[in-house]
């Protein structure tokens, strides 16, 4: 058996797996001495303090995406509201929408004030840089709502689709 094996270190290679999964970029480095105890406390807030999440996305983009997926909702709510149980799974689905929404925006809150965002004007035409290189803002737009704005539309083209074949 293997395990037999294992006091027998000639038997196998050594593989480091720390290396291979965690890089050495990714380790925390120490923080400096500081003799200070107020320059300390300062150096610590400094080393602590929150990076903004998006601050290349203009405030419009979140509520977009919020009336994208309400719209999901209500379109879900349109066509399906003549049973008990999918009033129940409506419900649910909005709660956990909101859930979904609400959580984020606590963190957002948390983050510094780095400046102005753009607005959605500069936002389209200047669009930003991800790590896959620069998309245009009409792109990161279509990325974001495609999939609620198709999902909602496909609904509602079901939800006629069935009120015809009735």
């Amino acid at each position: 058996m293997r395990h037999d094996q294992l006091h027998a270190t000639d038997t196998f290679d050594k593989v480091d797996i720390a290396a291979a999964v965690w890089p050495r970029t990714a380790e925390l480095a120490p923080l400096p001495i500081v003799e200070d105890e107020d320059a300390r406390g300062a150096q610590a807030r400094e080393d602590f303090r929150a990076a903004p999440a998006a601050p290349d996305l203009p405030v419009g983009v979140a509520g977009l995406i919020v009336a994208a997926y309400a719209g999901l909702i209500a379109a879900f709510a349109l066509v399906t509201a003549r049973s008990g149980e999918s009033v129940f799974m409506i419900a649910i689905a909005a709660l956990f929408a909101v859930a979904f929404f609400t959580v984020p925006r606590f963190f957002l809150k948390q983050e510094p004030k780095t400046g102005r965002r753009p607005n959605m004007e500069q936002f389209l035409s200047a669009g930003i840089d991800t790590l896959t290189g620069h998309n245009s803002g009409r792109a990161v737009l279509v990325q974001m709502l495609i999939v609620p704005v198709f999902l909602t539309v496909a609904i509602l083209l079901i939800g006629i689709a069935t009120s015809i074949a009735l």
